[in-house]
């Protein structure tokens, strides 16, 4: 019996250490081998959670058993030396380590040694990438490292989309850097100057500073910069000329000394007004004859030992552009025909716009913060135009056709200024918030009109010959008054006051003119004197829940609204009063230290505008006649949205996965009757019964391969949408109710290594199913391909030379109503060679559009129209350049 028992005993005991080992190794002073006694040996999980811990003994030996297969993070410390991270894979066998050599401190100073850097974190719901993780080229700028970053794409012209979502708000150090133009940023900020970079979901402005959630989310990227990289001068200079007498120039230059920051940034071109001229990656077709010229300036810093902190920017910008554009349009009608419109425009028009920004945050004593913002805009435009276009039957039978001439000049000036007041109270946690906010926009145009129409099915032509004045202003004001309350660590709660008061005037005065004599009386078919105005007030409500894992958040916003307008030259009085509700609820739960999930829910009304409510509107031409709807209702609003993110710090993977969906009940729609003499005729109505929705599901993987040499990305999208319009045609008759739907999903794939030798390359590729279904016509509803790849190759020659090209490709497969595809093929490419010792200067040739392959067709769907359009543009030449990049002491420490 005793034998049997210790048998038993025997089997429990291997049978809890099946599947465990043990690692051993020793630890060592890299300078003179000595072991370092007492080192500390931590075992960590992919959550970052202690599983075990050991020390060295006397001979810096040491030895941790019963260890569970998988993976974990390693982390050697011991007092003044460096720490050091190892990822480990255990297994069924015992794993012995060579000696771990570590640094002392004082080495470092001479030699800075990292084994291993954790190059994604989560904190909260904020992604955390730590820069030095992700090799860029010398000389590279903030844009390059957030191409090498997982989750993230810039587009050719600076558009940032993170995790699927677009980027609103781009900040350095949590400021704005030329808050009038955030690509400035990311276009010359060095990469090397960047310590970390932060992508989170930001509430909106309102909301941060009453404690009130709005539900509106500002995807952000904040950048960290290194400390010794907020003290120094950087910038860059270019000049591009090339065949066609095309010029493009650019000058950035910043001075940064801790808090106070200066830059400053000019372009002039004759390529386009993107910034972006000249750049390997743009598409960079030349549209009509554009010419711009721009300069701005921005400054930071901080007064009154740090209790006032200013931020400042101005921007200029002069434009011009004259162009030709041809379009083929196709209207599907409810008999189960095609309406063909063909259309021809010239163009030209000029513009110069100021644009001022600034903001003051003041610490008045310990308990006490005001914010003021003041921003000023002035512009001034002119442009004239010339058109044409012919409607016809699917049996080649013109309709009408029309000729048209357009000269207008606009000018506009606008400011706004914004004070924001907190007063945190003597029980911690409770503040007192004011928020008040006036805009004001005013604007003046001249717009001279000769239009000629012939209705062919009626036998008849129709004239216009106006001089159209316009007078526009808008005031708005608001305020804010907010109790916020912590009533205990976990638990919060905010309740506010809120007042609106909005006037504004919309006029127009038309006199019809018979080529030499203006009339001095006004054509109330084309003319309005329009006045508005509103007075809101709610209450806010907002309360909140933070545990350990969670963060919940419910906010309500009930207000009661009172709005009116009165147009004196069509005897419209409008009146109306009634309550609105906006409800918006978020949940934030972090699964562990690498995985969290978010949604979120938002309930409104979308409430019928005047402009759709009143029964009749002004003409703009002859061939549209916009109605209003007096018994519109409103329309009830339901958002859903989700977020899942987890990241594997030990494999450096990240996955992420979100989706949307937005639901409008009874929804407002687009009401239109095309007449036989092809006149359109639109009002507005609601559909009862019925709900417009749009849904939305993207995701993305994210994993280092090829010994964590080349960053792998998997991405997907999904988008459908769901909406309803009405549609006769003729005169007489019931309108049918169309249903569109259109479904479109892709999957691609990218590669993107970057290590400033030998090749490096940032590849994607993608395909795609699109459907478009209309219920009106539905045989001629379809389901095409597309595809898409584009390339950027960079090798890297002997003596300094490179040579980079971007290739592009695109397919769009044929249509019922399109029988031809759309295929897509160019190339860019360079030829560059950097001079100087420090590799700031470089003289570059580029050929753009190499093979000229570039197909100037454009393809577009709404509803029940699908265009084709062509317009002038060049697309094939040739730049030589030269670029400048400068740096003194940014980024560099004491000692260098």
């Amino acid at each position: 019996m005793k034998k049997q028992l210790l048998f038993i005993l025997f089997l429990l005991i291997t049978g809890l250490g099946y599947g465990q080992s043990g690692i051993s190794g020793k630890v060592v002073d890299k300078s003179d081998k000595k072991p370092l006694v007492n080192a500390s040996i931590v075992l960590l999980n992919q959550d970052s959670i202690l599983q075990h811990f050991a020390r060295a003994n006397e001979n810096g030996r040491f030895e941790i058993k019963n260890i569970d297969k998988g993976d974990y993070l390693m982390l050697v410390t011991y007092p003044k030396f460096e720490i050091i991270s190892k990822p480990l894979k255990v297994e069924d066998k015992d794993l012995k380590l060579e000696d771990i050599e570590v640094n002392s401190q004082m080495n470092l100073i001479e030699e800075v040694v990292v084994t291993q850097r954790i190059p994604i974190r989560i904190k909260g719901d904020t992604i955390e990438y730590d820069a030095a993780s992700f090799e860029t080229e010398k000389n590279a700028k903030l844009e390059d490292l957030l191409r090498r970053l997982p989750g993230l794409t810039v587009s050719a012209d600076g558009q940032i989309t993170a995790h699927g979502k677009s980027v609103s708000k781009v900040l350095i150090d949590g400021e704005e850097f030329f808050g009038y133009d955030p690509k400035i940023a990311i276009r010359n900020v060095r990469a090397d100057a960047v310590d970390k970079v932060q992508v989170y979901e930001r509430k909106s402005e309102e909301a941060e500073l009453t404690g009130i959630d709005d539900g509106v989310r500002m995807q952000t990227v904040n950048v960290v910069l290194k400390e010794e990289a907020r003290k120094g001068i950087f910038g860059n200079a270019e000049a591009n000329y090339g065949t066609e007498n095309l010029y493009a120039g650019s000058l950035f230059a910043a001075k940064f000394n801790r808090t106070e920051r200066i830059g400053i940034t000019a372009n002039t071109s004759n390529m386009g007004s993107s910034g972006r001229e000249g750049n390997l990656r743009m598409n960079n077709q030349i549209i009509g004859n554009p010419k711009n010229s721009d300069i701005g300036g921005n400054y930071e810093n901080q007064f009154l030992k740090k209790r006032l902190n200013m931020n400042a920017s101005y921007g200029y910008n002069d434009n011009s552009n004259d162009n030709e554009r041809q379009s083929y349009n196709k209207e599907i009608i409810p008999n189960g025909g095609i309406q063909e419109t063909n259309s021809s425009s010239k163009t030209e028009n000029s513009g110069d716009r100021h644009n001022f920004r600034s903001r003051f945050r003041f610490r008045i004593d310990s308990t006490q913060n005001m914010d003021v913002q003041f921003n000023a805009g002035l512009t001034k435009n002119s442009s004239s135009s010339e058109s044409s276009n012919s409607v016809s039957n699917e049996n080649g039978e013109i309709l009408r056709d029309f000729k048209g001439n357009n000269d207008n000049t606009n000018s506009s000036n606008s400011n706004s200024v914004r004070l924001n007041y907190r007063k945190r109270l003597k029980k911690r946690g409770q503040s007192i918030n004011l928020h008040l906010n006036n805009a004001y926009r005013q604007s003046k145009s001249d717009n001279q009109v000769y239009q000629k129409t012939n209705f062919y099915t009626e036998g008849r032509e129709r004239t216009i010959h106006q001089n159209r004045i316009g007078d526009d202003f808008n005031n708005n004001f608001s305020g804010q008054l907010g109790f916020n309350n912590r009533i205990n660590e976990k638990l919060n709660f905010s309740i506010g006051y809120l007042f609106n008061s909005s006037n504004g005037q919309n006029r127009t005065d038309a006199y019809n003119s018979n080529g030499n004599t203006l009339s001095n009386v006004i054509d109330s078919v084309f003319s309005q004197n329009q006045m508005d105005k509103s007075v809101n007030q709610g209450v806010n409500a907002q309360f909140g829940m933070n545990f350990e894992k969670v963060m919940i958040n419910i906010s309500n916003r009930t207000s009661y609204k009172n709005q009116s307008l009165i147009d004196t030259y069509r005897d419209i009085d409008l009146a109306r009063d009634f309550w609105d509700n906006d409800i918006n609820l978020s949940v934030n739960y972090r699964l562990s230290n690498r995985k969290s999930l978010n949604a979120s829910y938002q309930n409104n009304y979308n409430i019928p505008t005047f402009g759709q409510l009143q029964p009749l509107q002004p003409q703009t031409d002859s061939l549209y006649i916009q109605l209003g709807n007096p018994d519109l209702k409103r329309a009830m609003r339901n958002n859903f949205r989700l977020n899942y993110n987890t990241i594997s710090l030990l494999r450096g993977t990240n996955f992420n996965i979100n989706g949307d969906i937005s639901l409008v009940s009874n929804p407002i729609v687009n009401k239109r009757s095309i007449e036989s003499n092809t006149v359109v005729k639109s009002t507005y109505v609601n559909v009862d019964g019925k709900t417009n929705w749009t849904a939305g599901l993207n995701a993305n993987f994210n994993k280092p391969v090829f010994n964590q040499q080349v960053q792998f990305n998997i991405f997907s999208g999904l988008t459908f949408d769901n909406g309803f319009s009405y549609i006769r045609y003729g005169e007489v008759g019931d309108y049918v109710l169309n249903n569109s739907q259109n479904t479109n999903g892709n999957v691609g794939i990218s590669f993107n290594e970057q290590n400033s030798s030998g090749l490096d390359f940032d590849i994607n590729a993608r395909v795609g199913l699109n459907n478009q279904n209309n219920s009106i016509n539905s045989e001629l509803n379809y389901t095409n391909f597309t595809s898409g790849a584009s390339g950027m190759l960079r090798y890297f020659l002997p003596k300094k030379f490179q040579i980079s090209s971007s290739m592009h490709y695109s397919y769009a497969g044929p249509t019922k109503l399109f029988r031809e595809p759309i295929t897509q093929f160019y190339t860019n490419i360079e030829l560059s060679k950097k001079l100087l010792k420090s590799e700031s200067l470089v003289l570059s040739l580029k050929g753009f559009d190499l093979f000229n392959t570039y197909n100037n067709i454009n393809r577009s769907v709404s509803e029940t129209n699908y265009s084709e359009t062509q317009q002038q543009m060049l697309t094939r030449y040739f730049l030589v350049g030269l670029k400048w990049d400068f740096n003194k002491n940014l980024g560099k420490k004491k000692d260098e």
